[in-house]
């Protein structure tokens, strides 16, 4: 299996050319940034910033760069999260007047909105990214004040109790409460924490679902299969209730 490094080179210098002029930065961010990065499950995170919003016609070559990327490192096939979006988007704040192209694990490379749920990232990105291409990301990205982060976070939060209805598998079960976990510590601390780190805060904070976030780490971690016995019940009420706990101060 490729090191994460190599992939890295690699999706480094073949974006550097393909792209050529459009291509203004190229940002590692996640797990591998943050030191909690465990090879036979984590994704690799990027952030590409461009000179202008994506379009169909980049689709094409995208969609051809991830296919023979996935051709020559198969055991990463599935695991390269990257994003791209325009340096003006990103100024602009997001907003559906701008788009975004983006791929991660179960979802094929699509344009979609650049709503204010992208600014976690990009506010995430700015502070701690590492620059694959381009300048330092805290000097091509904007910093993000920090209310436009918690209004982000807090609508994500909103939306979750909607969005675990989809998850019927145990890794997907899995990412709900471990990604729940990381909204609840980031809105206590106005930090991004790496899943491990806020599961391990959160059974300490909400020790009424211990049992229930310390599954969800182990299957993350311990490359749990989706052959496992899922626990939806348990993870729909505990999006329930943590949805509703964060929220309501705000209301």
């Amino acid at each position: 299996m490729a090191s994460p490094d190599l992939v890295l080179s690699d999706l480094r210098e073949t974006w550097r050319r393909a792209l050529a002029d459009r291509l203004l930065g190229l940002y590692l961010h996640g797990s591998l940034v943050a030191g909690d990065f465990a090879v036979n499950r984590s994704d690799l995170d990027l952030l590409a910033v461009l000179t202008d919003d994506p379009d169909e016609k980049l689709l094409d070559v995208l969609a051809e760069l991830h296919a023979d990327l996935d051709r020559r490192h198969p055991r990463w096939a599935g695991r390269v999260e990257v994003e791209y979006v325009s340096l003006h988007a990103v100024r602009s704040g997001a907003g559906r007047d701008h788009v975004i192209a983006r791929i991660s694990p179960g979802e094929s490379l699509h344009l979609l909105p650049a709503t204010t749920h992208r600014v976690v990232t990009w506010a995430a990105v700015h502070d701690y990214g590492r620059s694959l291409l381009g300048p330092p990301a805290g000097e091509l990205l904007p910093a993000v004040e920090p209310g436009r982060v918690r209004t982000a976070l807090l609508e994500h939060v909103r939306d979750w109790p909607t969005w675990v209805i989809q998850m019927t598998t145990p890794g997907a079960q899995s990412y709900a409460v471990l990604t729940l976990c990381r909204a609840f510590q980031s809105l206590r601390f106005g930090r991004q924490l790496s899943k491990r780190q806020a599961a391990e805060q959160t059974v300490v904070a909400c020790p009424r679902w211990a049992d229930l976030i310390v599954w969800a780490r182990d299957w993350w971690y311990d490359s749990g299969q989706d052959t496992d016995p899922g626990r939806f019940d348990d993870v729909r009420a505990f999006v329930h209730e943590l949805s509703a706990a964060i929220l309501a101060p705000e209301e």
